[in-house]
């Protein structure tokens, strides 16, 4: 919403107040009543302007840098190292949307993101039966050079979900996902298209979760996206759907 009007429209109000107060008052460009009136205009598009600002640091989504850190700290976030705005944005959105609910699954996807360090968390209820649960949690790997966590992340996250955790929650494992690389062959792409097509599929292959299925049509899609008329896929040959806790990531990909 907002909260504001150009000059010439405070202006033209402010001398239709003049002249409704004063009918015969000389409102022309030049007169005194007309300069009174445009000095009152840019002093109120000024107020006017500063009160849209505020009204966007109200609110979390809108907020420049100072104030979505502010919007942040008052729950308890703090800015990871290396974090943009946006994927802090995301976070504090993510909090707001699904709250502390007692040590719900939403919970512990939050207490594992509390860990500098972790990119995204993956929740597993009953993963071991009553009172247990599974969380696989994906590294930052701009931070740490790769999305497998190493010990010792596994170890801190692991340690702060045990200290929040609800004491109902016996059993809490924290695991590295693994790994699948998925090849893909792919013809009848042609020369001028195949590097954009192999970059793209790159990228799709590179943003699943752990236990995320690969449909073969969504593969196809990609390449007459990009304005191939007749693609013809023979690797992977059926949908691939890898284990719970594994993710499937780009192999070779040959494109041609």
């Amino acid at each position: 919403m907002a909260f504001t009007k150009d000059v010439d429209e405070i202006l033209n109000d402010i001398l239709t107040d003049f002249r409704n107060i004063l009918p015969s008052v000389d409102v022309s460009q030049g007169s005194l009543a007309y300069m009174k009136a445009a000095g009152y205009a840019s002093a109120l598009w000024g107020l006017y302007k500063y009160q849209d600002w505020i009204s966007r640091q109200i609110f979390p989504d809108t907020a420049e840098t100072e104030f979505l850190e502010h919007h942040a700290w008052v729950r308890g976030l703090s800015r990871e190292a290396g974090e943009l705005d946006p994927a802090y944005l995301a976070r504090l959105l993510d909090y707001i949307r699904q709250p502390p609910a007692g040590g719900n699954q939403y919970d512990y996807n939050k207490w594992a993101k509390e860990i500098d360090g972790v990119a995204a968390a993956y929740v597993f209820p009953l993963a071991q039966g009553a009172e247990s649960v599974d969380v696989v949690i994906v590294a930052n790997a701009a931070a740490t050079g790769s999305e497998i966590p190493n010990a010792t992340l596994l170890a801190s996250v692991a340690a702060h979900i045990n200290d929040v955790r609800p004491v109902g929650a016996r059993y809490v494992r924290v695991l590295a996902p693994t790994i699948v690389g998925q090849a893909v062959t792919m013809t009848g792409v042609g020369s001028v298209l195949a590097a954009t097509v192999t970059a793209d599929i790159t990228a799709y292959l590179s943003g699943f979760t752990p236990g995320q299925s690969l449909y073969l049509p969504q593969l196809l899609a990609i390449a007459t996206g990009n304005g191939v008329a007749n693609p013809v896929l023979t690797v992977p040959a059926a949908t691939v759907t890898p284990g719970a806790y594994a993710m499937l990531r780009p192999g070779v990909i040959n494109v041609s």
